[in-house]
């Protein structure tokens, strides 16, 4: 009886083609998945790129090759690709300006340029979890950077008006004096 019935052993007696509920069902699952994903990545670039803006912020505006807001234009799809690189090296070379005008020194001469770098080109080719780690290893470097100048010299806004180069609004207020 069971050579009769080689499908009994295979488990393929009275399989039926399931309905499109199941499909469908999977589908949303995973639609959702992918959603909930890319929703946590864009909040984790928001909170990166606050960190990048933040630490330009600490910067003189005499000494920043790129202002503050720009950083946000690595959250244009495509666009990022090149801006990212762009990015690095000159909060680099802003961080390099300040540290210079206040007369401090850092670990890292480069200011984490090598760092960001090998992220944006270890993400391009592929090879995630090392991008990752450099990724993690440049914005904790950034943070740190922009802890050290508040903690040294408070914001570019607590500056002198010597040191900061940009024309200012005469306020109604001080006619009065």
């Amino acid at each position: 009886m069971i050579l009769v019935q080689p499908g009994v052993l295979f488990g393929q007696v009275n399989r039926q083609p399931q309905g499109d509920g199941a499909d469908a069902g999977m589908v949303v699952g995973m639609v959702i998945c992918y959603g909930v994903l890319i929703l946590l990545g864009i909040i984790i670039q928001i909170f990166f790129l606050l960190t990048l803006s933040r630490c330009l912020g600490q910067v003189a505006p005499r000494n920043r090759t790129m202002e503050p807001g720009m950083v946000w234009l690595n959250l244009i799809p495509l666009f990022s690709l090149v801006w990212m690189f762009i990015t690095i090296i000159r909060i680099s070379e802003s961080l390099q300006k300040e540290y210079r005008s206040r007369g401090m020194h850092a670990d890292d001469p480069e200011f984490g340029k090598m760092t960001g770098i090998l992220y944006m080109v270890f993400s391009l080719i592929g090879c995630g979890p090392v991008g990752l780690v450099f990724f993690i290893m440049y914005w904790v470097k950034i943070s740190g950077y922009k802890k050290e100048l508040m903690s040294r010299g408070g914001s570019s806004m607590d500056f002198d008006d010597d040191d900061d180069d940009r024309p200012r609004r005469r306020d109604r207020r001080d006619d009065d004096d």
